[in-house]
């Protein structure tokens, strides 16, 4: 229980703080009051993506591969999407793009990380290259 409690913890601020990023990086990021441009809000659907992947994907790790923490970790960075659409003037066919690469970030990460729905109690999981 605690694996998975430190294992979302984790994952959020490790995801938010790479999404942040890469927002950063590729669109140079949003100023309070200002209009974003077309550059921003590609850096900001990117960082989504990525940050999404990144969260579930390292709840995923840490958690034996457990579906549902990855699930929560690319719904957080989801939630601070949504924060960030909340706060700033941006476009609203902005929602579902961020929705949907959060969405998909986090699908991306169960997937190649093979997680399971049902929870592995005694710790005995498939390698990652196991078949």
């Amino acid at each position: 229980m605690l694996r998975n409690l430190f294992a979302i913890i984790l994952a959020t601020i490790i995801g938010l703080a790479v999404a942040r990023l890469v927002e950063g990086v590729i669109g140079g990021g949003v100023a309070p009051g200002e209009t974003a441009d077309a550059k921003a809000l590609i850096g900001l659907s990117i960082g989504y993506f990525v940050g999404a992947f990144v969260a579930a994907g390292l709840a995923l790790l840490i958690g034996r591969r457990w579906a549902p923490l990855g699930w929560l970790g690319a719904g957080t960075v989801l939630f601070a999407a949504v924060i960030t659409l909340l706060t700033f003037k941006l476009p609203l066919f902005l929602w579902p793009v961020s929705a949907a690469a959060c969405g998909a970030g986090g699908w991306l990460a169960i997937r190649l990380l093979k997680g399971a729905m049902q929870f592995s109690a005694s710790g005995k999981t498939e390698s990652l290259f196991d078949d």
